[in-house]
Protein backbone atom coordinates (compact mmCIF):
# COMPACT_ATOMS: atom_id res chain seq x y z
CA UNK A 1 0.00 0.00 0.00
CA UNK A 2 0.79 3.75 -0.42
CA UNK A 3 1.33 5.69 2.37
CA UNK A 4 0.45 9.24 3.01
CA UNK A 5 0.17 12.00 5.51
CA UNK A 6 -3.26 10.69 5.51
CA UNK A 7 -2.47 7.33 6.75
CA UNK A 8 -3.80 6.85 9.77
CA UNK A 9 -1.45 4.73 12.18
CA UNK A 10 -2.75 1.38 14.12
CA UNK A 11 -0.38 -0.59 16.16
CA UNK A 12 -0.32 -4.04 17.61
CA UNK A 13 1.54 -3.96 20.79
CA UNK A 14 3.03 -7.42 22.71
CA UNK A 15 6.37 -9.15 23.34
CA UNK A 16 7.22 -10.97 21.77
CA UNK A 17 5.32 -10.92 18.05
CA UNK A 18 7.05 -12.91 16.02
CA UNK A 19 4.07 -15.07 15.36
CA UNK A 20 1.31 -12.13 15.10
CA UNK A 21 -0.47 -12.00 11.72
CA UNK A 22 -2.53 -8.95 12.88
CA UNK A 23 -0.98 -6.47 10.74
CA UNK A 24 -1.73 -8.44 7.78
CA UNK A 25 -5.49 -9.47 8.52
CA UNK A 26 -6.24 -5.70 9.87
CA UNK A 27 -4.79 -4.75 6.30
CA UNK A 28 -6.98 -6.41 4.21
CA UNK A 29 -10.30 -6.03 6.22
CA UNK A 30 -8.90 -2.01 5.63
CA UNK A 31 -9.02 -2.37 1.83
CA UNK A 32 -11.83 -4.12 1.97
CA UNK A 33 -13.49 -0.80 3.41
CA UNK A 34 -11.94 1.65 1.81
CA UNK A 35 -9.79 2.95 4.83
CA UNK A 36 -6.47 4.62 4.26
CA UNK A 37 -4.58 3.01 7.75
CA UNK A 38 -1.85 0.84 8.33
CA UNK A 39 -0.97 -1.49 11.28
CA UNK A 40 1.99 -1.97 12.33
CA UNK A 41 3.70 -4.01 15.40
CA UNK A 42 5.48 -2.87 17.97
CA UNK A 43 7.32 -4.99 20.86
CA UNK A 44 9.06 -4.18 24.03
CA UNK A 45 9.98 -4.83 27.30
CA UNK A 46 8.25 -1.68 28.40
CA UNK A 47 4.44 -1.40 28.52
CA UNK A 48 4.65 2.54 29.75
CA UNK A 49 6.71 3.06 26.87
CA UNK A 50 4.88 1.52 24.51
CA UNK A 51 1.64 3.50 25.88
CA UNK A 52 3.76 6.47 25.72
CA UNK A 53 4.14 6.37 21.75
CA UNK A 54 0.55 5.77 21.59
CA UNK A 55 -0.21 8.81 22.86
CA UNK A 56 2.43 10.91 21.26
CA UNK A 57 1.97 9.61 17.43
CA UNK A 58 -2.09 9.72 18.29
CA UNK A 59 -2.44 5.72 17.31
CA UNK A 60 -6.47 5.56 16.93
CA UNK A 61 -6.37 1.12 17.33
CA UNK A 62 -4.23 -0.52 19.41
CA UNK A 63 -4.59 -3.91 19.52
CA UNK A 64 -2.79 -5.59 22.82
CA UNK A 65 -1.78 -9.29 23.07
CA UNK A 66 0.85 -11.48 25.01
CA UNK A 67 2.09 -10.35 28.30
CA UNK A 68 0.54 -6.78 28.17
CA UNK A 69 -3.74 -7.77 28.37
CA UNK A 70 -3.64 -6.99 31.74
CA UNK A 71 -1.34 -4.56 33.09
CA UNK A 72 -2.41 -2.46 30.30
CA UNK A 73 -5.95 -1.46 32.04
CA UNK A 74 -3.60 0.77 34.36
CA UNK A 75 -2.46 2.97 31.93
CA UNK A 76 -6.07 3.59 29.88
CA UNK A 77 -8.16 6.74 31.04
CA UNK A 78 -11.86 4.43 30.63
CA UNK A 79 -12.56 1.23 29.81
CA UNK A 80 -16.00 -1.28 28.90
CA UNK A 81 -17.99 -3.14 31.16
CA UNK A 82 -16.76 -5.97 29.83
CA UNK A 83 -12.69 -4.86 30.44
CA UNK A 84 -14.00 -4.57 33.95
CA UNK A 85 -15.82 -7.87 34.40
CA UNK A 86 -12.87 -9.43 32.52
CA UNK A 87 -10.16 -8.12 33.92
CA UNK A 88 -8.12 -7.75 30.63
CA UNK A 89 -8.11 -5.45 27.75
CA UNK A 90 -6.78 -6.36 24.11
CA UNK A 91 -8.64 -3.18 22.26
CA UNK A 92 -7.72 0.61 22.96
CA UNK A 93 -8.83 2.75 20.93
CA UNK A 94 -7.71 6.45 21.08
CA UNK A 95 -10.11 9.75 20.45
CA UNK A 96 -9.32 13.42 22.06
CA UNK A 97 -6.28 12.28 23.73
CA UNK A 98 -8.35 9.65 25.36
CA UNK A 99 -7.71 6.28 25.85
CA UNK A 100 -10.60 3.74 25.93
CA UNK A 101 -10.15 -0.03 26.55
CA UNK A 102 -12.09 -3.00 25.19
CA UNK A 103 -11.80 -6.77 25.20
CA UNK A 104 -13.20 -8.51 21.93
CA UNK A 105 -11.91 -11.81 22.75
CA UNK A 106 -15.19 -12.27 24.56
CA UNK A 107 -16.71 -11.50 21.01
CA UNK A 108 -13.65 -13.68 19.69
CA UNK A 109 -15.07 -16.64 21.47
CA UNK A 110 -18.32 -16.23 20.69
CA UNK A 111 -17.93 -15.89 16.94
CA UNK A 112 -15.56 -19.01 17.12
CA UNK A 113 -18.20 -21.28 19.10
CA UNK A 114 -21.29 -19.94 16.69
CA UNK A 115 -22.00 -23.25 15.40
CA UNK A 116 -21.08 -25.47 19.18
CA UNK A 117 -23.22 -24.95 21.40
CA UNK A 118 -21.93 -25.33 24.96
CA UNK A 119 -24.51 -24.19 27.39
CA UNK A 120 -24.21 -25.82 30.49
CA UNK A 121 -20.94 -27.97 29.69
CA UNK A 122 -18.08 -29.15 32.10
CA UNK A 123 -15.01 -27.11 30.73
CA UNK A 124 -11.41 -27.20 31.30
CA UNK A 125 -9.45 -23.86 30.74
CA UNK A 126 -5.51 -24.10 30.22
CA UNK A 127 -3.58 -20.74 31.34
CA UNK A 128 -4.15 -18.16 33.89
CA UNK A 129 -3.38 -15.19 32.01
CA UNK A 130 -5.65 -12.42 30.16
CA UNK A 131 -7.07 -14.96 27.90
CA UNK A 132 -8.16 -17.63 30.45
CA UNK A 133 -10.40 -14.59 32.07
CA UNK A 134 -11.75 -13.66 28.69
CA UNK A 135 -12.93 -17.58 28.62
CA UNK A 136 -14.04 -17.96 31.95
CA UNK A 137 -16.37 -14.77 31.48
CA UNK A 138 -17.48 -16.91 28.17
CA UNK A 139 -18.20 -19.81 29.80
CA UNK A 140 -19.88 -18.76 32.78
CA UNK A 141 -22.02 -16.48 30.31
CA UNK A 142 -22.93 -20.14 29.36
CA UNK A 143 -23.56 -21.82 32.62
CA UNK A 144 -20.77 -24.41 32.35
CA UNK A 145 -18.78 -25.50 34.86
CA UNK A 146 -14.90 -24.58 34.75
CA UNK A 147 -12.01 -26.84 35.75
CA UNK A 148 -8.62 -25.13 35.50
CA UNK A 149 -5.11 -26.38 34.87
CA UNK A 150 -2.52 -24.15 34.97
CA UNK A 151 1.50 -24.55 36.01
CA UNK A 152 1.38 -21.97 38.80
CA UNK A 153 -1.24 -23.22 40.93
CA UNK A 154 -1.69 -19.78 42.88
CA UNK A 155 -2.34 -18.15 39.27
CA UNK A 156 -4.78 -20.55 38.67
CA UNK A 157 -6.41 -20.56 42.47
CA UNK A 158 -7.30 -16.40 41.82
CA UNK A 159 -9.04 -17.08 38.92
CA UNK A 160 -11.09 -19.74 40.04
CA UNK A 161 -12.00 -17.17 43.37
CA UNK A 162 -12.56 -14.82 41.06
CA UNK A 163 -14.62 -16.70 37.88
CA UNK A 164 -15.71 -20.13 40.07
CA UNK A 165 -14.34 -23.62 39.31
CA UNK A 166 -12.11 -25.50 40.93
CA UNK A 167 -8.50 -25.92 40.36
CA UNK A 168 -6.97 -29.52 39.24
CA UNK A 169 -4.08 -31.40 38.04
CA UNK A 170 -3.05 -32.73 35.00
CA UNK A 171 -2.60 -36.30 36.29
CA UNK A 172 -6.32 -36.27 37.40
CA UNK A 173 -7.60 -34.71 33.89
CA UNK A 174 -8.07 -38.15 32.49
CA UNK A 175 -10.59 -38.94 35.28
CA UNK A 176 -12.77 -35.79 35.20
CA UNK A 177 -15.92 -36.04 32.02
CA UNK A 178 -14.92 -33.11 30.39
CA UNK A 179 -17.16 -31.75 27.34
CA UNK A 180 -14.63 -28.68 26.53
CA UNK A 181 -11.40 -27.76 26.89
CA UNK A 182 -10.05 -24.13 25.74
CA UNK A 183 -6.09 -23.48 25.69
CA UNK A 184 -5.59 -19.92 26.44
CA UNK A 185 -1.57 -20.41 26.55
CA UNK A 186 1.21 -19.63 23.92
CA UNK A 187 2.10 -23.45 23.92
CA UNK A 188 2.03 -24.56 20.69
CA UNK A 189 2.74 -21.41 18.68
CA UNK A 190 5.09 -20.83 15.92
CA UNK A 191 8.06 -21.23 16.21
CA UNK A 192 7.46 -23.89 19.31
CA UNK A 193 4.82 -26.04 17.28
CA UNK A 194 5.50 -28.96 18.51
CA UNK A 195 4.92 -28.45 21.52
CA UNK A 196 1.26 -29.17 23.20
CA UNK A 197 -0.57 -28.08 26.90
CA UNK A 198 -1.82 -31.70 27.18
CA UNK A 199 1.07 -34.29 26.25
CA UNK A 200 -0.10 -37.02 28.23
CA UNK A 201 -4.61 -36.62 27.76
CA UNK A 202 -6.44 -38.74 26.32
CA UNK A 203 -9.22 -37.59 24.41
CA UNK A 204 -13.10 -38.33 23.73
CA UNK A 205 -14.98 -38.48 20.37
CA UNK A 206 -17.24 -35.55 20.34
CA UNK A 207 -15.45 -33.64 22.84
CA UNK A 208 -14.95 -30.08 21.88
CA UNK A 209 -11.07 -28.68 21.74
CA UNK A 210 -10.34 -24.88 20.95
CA UNK A 211 -6.77 -24.08 20.99
CA UNK A 212 -6.76 -19.93 21.09
CA UNK A 213 -3.39 -20.52 18.75
CA UNK A 214 -3.94 -19.36 15.62
CA UNK A 215 -0.45 -19.85 14.03
CA UNK A 216 -0.32 -22.72 13.28
CA UNK A 217 -3.41 -22.87 12.22
CA UNK A 218 -3.83 -26.85 13.32
CA UNK A 219 -1.44 -26.63 16.75
CA UNK A 220 -0.11 -30.02 17.85
CA UNK A 221 -3.45 -30.03 20.37
CA UNK A 222 -5.68 -29.76 17.86
CA UNK A 223 -4.12 -32.64 15.53
CA UNK A 224 -3.55 -34.79 18.39
CA UNK A 225 -7.45 -34.20 19.52
CA UNK A 226 -8.59 -34.54 15.68
CA UNK A 227 -6.94 -38.41 15.54
CA UNK A 228 -8.56 -39.11 18.39
CA UNK A 229 -12.52 -37.85 17.23
CA UNK A 230 -12.69 -34.75 19.09
CA UNK A 231 -14.56 -31.68 17.80
CA UNK A 232 -11.96 -29.16 17.15
CA UNK A 233 -12.51 -25.80 16.34
CA UNK A 234 -8.79 -23.56 15.63
CA UNK A 235 -8.02 -20.19 17.16
CA UNK A 236 -8.70 -18.76 13.27
CA UNK A 237 -11.75 -18.04 13.93
CA UNK A 238 -11.23 -16.10 17.52
CA UNK A 239 -8.61 -14.28 16.06
CA UNK A 240 -10.33 -13.13 12.76
CA UNK A 241 -13.98 -12.58 15.28
CA UNK A 242 -12.07 -10.16 17.40
CA UNK A 243 -9.65 -8.39 14.82
CA UNK A 244 -13.47 -7.21 12.60
CA UNK A 245 -14.66 -6.48 16.14
CA UNK A 246 -11.64 -3.77 16.49
CA UNK A 247 -12.28 -1.97 13.48
CA UNK A 248 -15.89 -2.28 14.24
CA UNK A 249 -15.61 -0.23 17.66
CA UNK A 250 -12.50 2.15 15.55
CA UNK A 251 -15.48 3.27 12.97
CA UNK A 252 -18.21 3.06 15.16
CA UNK A 253 -20.10 0.64 12.82
CA UNK A 254 -21.56 -2.39 12.38
CA UNK A 255 -19.69 -4.77 9.39
CA UNK A 256 -20.70 -7.57 7.46
CA UNK A 257 -18.79 -10.12 9.98
CA UNK A 258 -19.48 -13.47 8.07
CA UNK A 259 -19.09 -11.80 4.70
CA UNK A 260 -15.38 -10.03 5.77
CA UNK A 261 -14.36 -13.53 8.04
CA UNK A 262 -15.06 -15.48 4.22
CA UNK A 263 -12.98 -13.00 2.51
CA UNK A 264 -10.02 -13.53 4.96
CA UNK A 265 -10.13 -16.85 5.29
CA UNK A 266 -9.54 -16.79 1.28
CA UNK A 267 -7.55 -14.03 0.83
CA UNK A 268 -5.26 -14.96 3.71
CA UNK A 269 -5.27 -18.91 3.22
CA UNK A 270 -6.08 -19.20 6.97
Amino acid sequence: MQITNNTVLNLVIGNPLTHTKSPYIHQYIYKYLGIDAILLARSSNSLASLIAAIRALDVKLTAVTIPFKEEVIHYLDDYSQEVEAIGSCNTIIQNAESLYGYNTDFYGLTYAFRQTPIYQKTALIIGAGGAARSAAYFLNEHKAKIYWLNRTIDKANKLALLFGGEVVSACLLNKLNIDVIINTTPIGLYPHHHATPLPNYHFNPDQIVFDMVYNPKATKLLRTAKKQQAICISGVDMFIGQAIKQVMLWQNRALPVDEIYHLLRTKCKL
